[in-house]
């Protein structure tokens, strides 16, 4: 059952205000409702309005300087100006104004009850475009989560069980292997599709920070707070919340995540009121949360919440096979960007991506086929058009029997990776290993790089 749709309705005149109040009631309606701008504005965060009705001859402050002040806060806040001064100029300032539309005063019940009607269907297509827009851009991005090898099987596998379920994922791997990628294809293909997909990414906040973020805060809670806020938590209610590198953050912070996990409520900073929440964590890392638990660093009650079912993803370095689908993907995505068309790459390209180890993973491999597309003049990308750092990987064959590399073989890497990190400047990588420039020219023509 979808939430009631909430008005927040502001009207000097005591009358108007309890008869529009007893109309937007009996069709349903979520209503507050107050007798001054100024008032509607203090009430306008907790209340989070989808539509504002207001007359626009007021004291103190009027409509029109109310809309403006909304428009400031919530673009996506409809506003309906209603006076009893019916004139085309203050209907043309309204609507210049940002206001969906204008009525006079006095009004027939009809008319308004249309009017709300179809302003609430109008911001209804709104969202729905927007959701649409936003599952296709979800849809491009999980194309990336590619691969045929029996480990991304298994992956895809474990997210078509748990997609239909309630129960929280522990999604495991490295960055860049897709992490996020996983959390967007349970989301999409749970029940919960068509509500919000939050993203939270705890590594990259301090922790009052994320806990303003993640729980909300109510105004004066902390310097700057000037009006309460929805966390990403509330505003993820009925959908879905992703917690990205939970491993990082605070013992505090992990004992609010619990009880939001056990008892479906929060407390914002500075509140003192529970707030229900449904919505469905996902969580990643790219720690070992076990061993986080041993050491004393992240509580053991929450990681068994958290680890109901586990998603291992492996590294792009443990599935080469999947390589070349995932480089075809990725030209067809960035090869049709600009003026030149790009279509494919070279069997000789696609051997030197084939071998790298991709400490970047996925996402690395993503960056180096945009950037060869950038570089290269050609309709193919070349062996040249890489990073010198996958030109000169070394073929695993080529290592010794103990599978350790010659020291011929680690200046060779060491000396092209601080030649690309100067951008082929011969001086200053000379001046960096602490060579002559002739020594190391001498060096690149031993190389067939010179």
């Amino acid at each position: 059952m979808s939430e009631p749709t909430k008005i927040l309705l502001v009207d000097d005149e005591p009358d108007t205000l309890e008869l529009l109040r007893e109309i937007m009631a009996k069709e349903g309606h979520q209503v507050t409702c107050t007798t001054s701008a100024r008032a509607a504005l203090d009430l306008f965060s907790d209340a989070d309005p989808d539509l504002v009705v207001t007359d626009i001859q007021m004291p103190e402050m009027d409509g029109l300087a109310l809309l403006q002040e909304i428009r400031k806060r919530n673009p996506s806040t409809l506003v309906i100006l209603l006076t009893a001064y019916g004139s085309l100029a203050t209907a043309v300032e309204g609507i210049k104004a940002g206001a969906f539309d204008y009525l006079s005063k006095p009004f027939l019940v009809e008319d308004i009850r249309l009017l709300v009607r179809r302003a609430l269907e109008h911001k209804r297509i709104l969202q729905e475009n927007q959701n649409l827009r936003e599952q296709l851009r979800e849809r491009d991005q999980l194309g990336t989560l590619l691969g045929k090898t029996p480990t991304m099987v298994s992956v895809y596998k474990l997210i078509a069980r748990v997609a239909q379920t309630e129960t929280t994922v522990l999604i495991q791997g490295d960055s860049g292997t897709g992490k996020e990628l996983v959390a967007r294809a349970i989301h999409t293909n749970s029940l919960r599709k068509d509500r919000p997909f939050v993203a939270v990414d705890c590594g990259t906040l301090a922790e009052n920070l994320l806990e303003s973020e993640l729980f909300g805060h109510e105004r004066g809670s902390f310097t700057g707070a000037v009006s309460s806020k929805k966390g990403l938590l509330e505003q993820a209610h009925l959908g879905t919340c992703f917690l990205d590198e939970i491993g990082d953050i605070t013992p505090a912070l992990q004992s609010k995540l619990l009880r939001v996990l056990q008892e479906r409520e929060i407390r914002r900073v500075g509140g003192t009121s529970a707030i229900a929440v449904d919505v469905r964590i996902l969580a990643a890392t790219n720690k070992n949360l076990e061993r986080l638990v041993e050491a004393g660093k992240f509580r053991e009650d929450l990681y068994y919440r958290l680890n109901v079912v586990t998603i291992n993803l492996p590294r792009l370095r443990e599935r080469p096979e999947d390589i070349p689908l995932l480089v075809q993907h990725f030209i067809q995505i960035h090869g049709q960007a600009g003026l030149k068309k790009v279509t494919g790459i070279s069997p000789e390209a696609m051997t030197l991506l084939t071998r790298y180890s991709w400490p970047g993973n996925v996402r690395e491999l993503e960056h180096t086929i945009e950037r060869a597309i950038v570089l290269t003049p050609h309709s193919m990308i070349l062996p040249e058009d890489l990073p010198i750092s996958v030109q000169t990987a070394i073929n695993p064959a080529s290592e010794t029997a103990n599978g350790w590399k010659t020291l011929d073989q680690l200046e060779r890497e060491h000396i092209m990776r601080i030649l690309e990190a100067h951008h082929g400047d011969h001086d200053r990588a000379a001046k960096v290993l602490g060579i002559h420039r002739k020594t190391l020219l001498r060096k690149l023509r031993r190389y067939g790089r010179a």
